[in-house]
């Protein structure tokens, strides 16, 4: 049968009229005898007694319940219990339900399962959990005797407040927890009674403590379960970064208040602390299980590599996939990589390579996670990264860390390295104090010098000496070691490098890390990790499909010029944007004071406006309309400058030279590309990923039929009588085939454990930036020298004074 409270996410109640019947009619077969029933004895003399005190757990046939209309609370309506007062002056309270669901006396049942479900049922109907209590066996393990009891039954747990040490006891943190175990006496005997089962020989329906009614119902055991769509629905959130609880809340309002949700927080908290325990120490193993099966489906496009510690620990792992693979082979002239830190509970630093795609938005390659930021690593990481790609980039952009540095230079020799500019100018504020580095005009200029990529290496030198002596640092450090790097992080002497531009973009692959920083949480294991880093390549990956779709549409124009019209042809959205800016400064910010003329060349000399009318020289080659600018715009960024649209526009050429439009900033950059793919998932995907993009349709599928509907009151009903039918077919089956039960209900979202023939193990926790000791403040550690203060009543430093002593409490 369906659990209680599986119930659906657009407030439709489980059950219809009929299926209520059927319950009762479950219930009164029960009734196998009456009170004129043969009473059967059981001898105790031979039976030893076994006490199994097993707390309720959740069963596939949970299903006893009031069924309600749309709107109604999901569970059933309990009246208010009986109070009486016994004759020793006692409260207690009798449950007040309709008589078919009371136990009584001589009542037969063909399993105790079946007696246990009956008297749950009588419990839920009344306001009280039960569990299965002590029972009796003969010396053939048969069971002969059995007790289910209320779940607030037996004696309280005394926990850990009773401790050896009376002063330990007092100054110990004990976690504040309470029992709902009471001494009710409420409960049923079972004995066994051959072909007929088991018969109740003993029934008590008074409880000592108050019943659940009204909203508190929702609270007991019985009415409580994480559904399989509720399963689903956390594990999604958590892919996006939602946790347990903000997931609870999310469904609160999904199925209108929080009665309805059919589980409280507390039980979505767990499901999710379950699938962490599933993982356990089959995180490693898992995680390159699954790698095997992608690379297995994409007929070996899945390129993926680890490496372990002599342990067995997992200490490197990199993975990519057969578009990032293309994407590289397109966009892969500059690559830069950044460890970031904090993205899962092993501290593994997360190295994801990141490139610049024909939207000028951040592509990723690859990505990897490492145990340590030193050389071995890195030499490793960057040795894997060329195996898969096939080939070393032009050049690659990271932070200072010497161990990238040097790994680059032994791994990657013919691979140029720059540093990262924003790393280097994000340090201002720290390396030359808060005043000047709040100083706008300072700040100004010295950019201007830094960022400057028209200026020539001598420009940029004569810029920094200039602006460092106009304010004094001539003797800060700091300044002195950048001045003495400067071939590695100043534009000025990029100038052999191609596509050098896309440095500019300082924050690029700041941008990169702080983008995966929205999908990943500390504590997440390797599992989690990596489902949540398909969720943001996903993301990634269906923007880009977007900017494809508006780069077919036609922008407006602001020139009449027809090579503007041809560059709107050729290349995407945002490249077109950037052109368009160079032909409208050709147009209105340059002049041509000077020009020269050969035979099959023609020479201007160019005066820039917009750079404080300095001088270009630009030629043109009339039989093959071959355009060369002296500042080199090209070659940085890969389209023309608008010195080249000025000098093309005088020689009325009137389309942009094919031999100057690089397919990386077109639209069809990657159309053709063999490696790429429709982003669906193919046909012969894994069972899980088939299940979740069915279910994803058939979701669609509803709602569209919703949307239909729209606010018709007799469609509703219709669409209502069409889902109970269809539910009514499917319990059918579901009791069948039969459901896991609630200790393996995190398994579905874990898998199969491997086999593990590698004996991988778990990386061990690392200690990397960040997750070391902290800094402690000038205070505390004065605090920390002078030493713990001493309490003058008993001469103890354990955290308390002469007011909090614990003795003043005897």
């Amino acid at each position: 049968m369906e659990h209680v409270n599986d119930y659906n996410w657009i407030g439709l109640p489980r059950y219809s009229s009929e299926y209520k019947e059927g319950i009762k009619a479950f219930v009164e077969k029960a009734f196998v005898g009456d009170s004129d029933a043969p009473h059967i004895e059981s001898s105790d003399s031979e039976h030893s007694f076994i006490d199994s005190d097993d707390e309720c757990g959740e069963t596939d046939e949970d299903s006893l319940h009031e069924f309600g209309t749309a709107g109604e609370s999901l569970y059933p309506k309990v009246p208010a219990p009986r109070v009486a007062v016994t004759p020793s002056g006692d409260k207690v309270w009798i449950p007040s339900c309709d008589d078919v669901y009371k136990p009584r006396t001589n009542q037969h049942f063909q399993t105790l399962e079946d007696a246990f479900i009956f008297y749950r049922e009588y419990g839920r109907q009344g306001g009280f959990d039960v569990r299965k209590s002590g029972q009796k066996s003969n010396r053939s393990g048969n069971v002969v005797s059995k007790k289910i009891m209320c779940n607030c039954g037996g004696t309280p747990d005394p926990g850990k407040s009773k401790l050896k040490d009376d002063m330990a006891a007092e100054s110990s943190q004990v976690r504040k927890t309470t029992s709902r175990r009471c001494e009710c006496e409420a409960h049923i005997v079972l004995k066994a009674a051959g072909l007929r089962g088991f018969v109740i020989m003993s029934f008590v329906e008074d409880h000592n403590h108050p019943l659940a009614v009204g909203a508190e119902n929702m609270f007991l055991r019985c009415n409580r379960k994480v559904s399989k769509s509720q399963q689903n629905f956390i594990m999604d959130c958590s892919r996006a970064k939602i946790g347990a609880t903000r997931a609870y809340n999310l469904a609160k309002e999904m199925v209108g208040s929080y009665e309805n949700v059919g589980a409280t927080v507390s039980d979505f908290k767990n499901f999710a602390r379950d699938v962490k325990l599933g993982i356990g120490e089959n995180d490693a193993s898992l995680i390159i299980d699954k790698f095997k099966l992608r690379r297995k489906l994409s007929k070996d496009k899945f390129y993926y590599d680890y490496k372990t510690d002599r342990e067995g620990h997992l200490t490197g792992l990199f993975w990519t996939d057969a578009i990032s693979q293309a994407n590289y082979e397109i966009f892969g002239d500059i690559v830069s990589f950044d460890p970031t830190f904090r993205t899962n509970k092993y501290n593994m630093v997360f190295v994801p390579f990141t490139g610049v795609d024909n939207h000028w938005k951040n592509v990723t390659f690859g990505a990897s996670l490492i145990a340590k930021e030193d050389y071995k690593n890195f030499k490793w990481l960057i040795n894997t990264f060329k195996r898969a790609m096939g080939h070393a980039p032009t050049c690659a952009i990271t932070d200072q860390c010497p161990a990238i540095k040097k790994a680059l230079q032994i791994s990657w020799p013919h691979t140029k390295h720059r540093l990262c500019m924003w790393h280097i100018m994000n340090k201002l504020p720290s390396k030359l104090g808060p005043r000047r580095a709040t100083d706008k005009v300072f700040m100004s200029k010295l950019k201007s010098v830094v960022y400057s990529d028209q200026s020539s290496p001598l420009e940029f030198e004569e810029g920094w000496s200039s602006v460092i002596s106009e304010y004094k640092w001539q003797d800060n450090k700091w300044m002195s070691d950048m001045f003495r790097r400067r071939k590695s992080w100043i534009p000025a002497y990029f100038s052999d490098i191609d596509m050098a531009g896309l440095l500019r973009t300082t924050s690029r692959y700041e941008s990169s890390n702080s983008f995966f920083q929205h999908f990943h949480e500390r504590g997440d294991t390797l599992v989690e990790f990596y489902s949540s880093f398909e969720s943001a390549m996903d993301k990634q990956r269906i923007r880009t499909v977007e900017d494809d779709k508006n780069s077919r549409k036609t922008p407006r124009m602001e020139t009449p010029l027809r090579i503007e019209k041809d560059a709107a042809r050729v290349y995407t959205l945002a490249l077109y944007y950037r052109v368009r800016e160079e032909i409208k400064n050709a147009c209105f910010h340059t002049s041509m004071p000077e020009i020269t003329q050969t035979d099959d060349s023609r020479v201007f000399m160019c005066k820039d406006e917009i750079l404080n009318g300095k001088i270009f020289q630009v030629s043109v080659k009339r039989s093959t309309n071959d355009v060369e600018c002296s500042c080199k715009f090209f070659n940085r960024y890969g389209y023309l400058c608008c010195h080249a649209f000025a000098a093309l526009q005088q020689c009325g050429i009137h389309t942009i030279p094919r031999q100057f439009i690089k397919a990386r900033w077109t639209k069809d950059a990657l159309k053709n590309h063999t490696s790429i793919g429709s982003l669906e998932t193919p046909s012969n995907c894994d069972k899980p990923e088939r299940t979740k993009i069915k279910l994803t349709r058939a979701w669609f599928e509803f709602e569209s039929c919703l949307d239909l509907v729209g606010d018709d009151e007799d469609k509703l009903d219709m669409v209502r009588l069409l889902l109970r039918d269809m539910e009514s077919k499917l319990q059918n089956d579901s009791e069948q085939d039969g459901e896991p039960g609630q200790a393996h209900r995190a398994d579905a979202f874990i898998g199969p454990l491997p086999l593990n023939e590698e004996g991988l193990r778990n990386p061990n926790i690392s200690k990397n930036k960040g997750s070391g000791s902290r800094i402690k403040s000038t205070r505390e550690i004065f605090i920390q020298s002078k030493g713990q203060r001493t309490c003058s009543i008993c001469n103890k430093t354990e955290g308390h004074n002469a007011r909090t002593c614990p003795t003043l409490k005897k």
